[in-house]
């Protein structure tokens, strides 16, 4: 499998969401499946998230700046990403990571780490990712 370098700024939601969407402009998506990469087992309401985007033998690893762990912006890129997928008839799959694993994996991609990340990948419902509300409140929350 050939992979690209990691895509984004870890913890920057939107400019890894825009870097992604950049990337993959006018690409034939036909058969590309997104699979979202998590570091959490059953709690996805601070989960840290990546992205690997599969193209046949291409895969494009975005590094871990997705999620309610990373505030409104990282709820709402990672929202517009599963969106953006499903518009484009993407199935959208799921694999939950070791937490000390996510960087790594993501931030230096092997190949047969990252195939091993695809074949524990399980379809998802793309609902799940468009409905979670941030769990930490945005700076601009914060009373004086």
């Amino acid at each position: 499998m050939q992979i690209a370098d990691p895509l984004g700024v870890p913890g920057a939601p939107l400019e890894t969401l825009q870097a992604v969407l950049t990337h993959l402009e006018g690409a034939n998506l036909t058969g590309g499946r997104l699979i979202l990469v998590r570091d959490r087992q059953g709690d996805r309401g601070d989960a840290r998230y990546g992205a690997v985007v599969t193209l046949g033998n291409h895969a494009v690893v975005t590094v871990p700046a997705f999620g309610p762990h990373y505030g409104r912006a990282g709820a709402q890129a990672l929202a517009e990403l599963t969106r953006w997928a499903g518009e484009r008839g993407m199935p959208v799959r799921e694999a939950a990571v070791n937490p000390a694993d996510l960087t790594r994996i993501l931030g230096e991609p092997d190949p047969g780490e990252v195939l091993r990340v695809i074949a524990a990948s399980n379809p998802s419902d793309p609902a799940i990712y468009t409905a979670l509300p941030p769990r930490r409140p945005d700076e601009d929350d914060w009373e004086a």
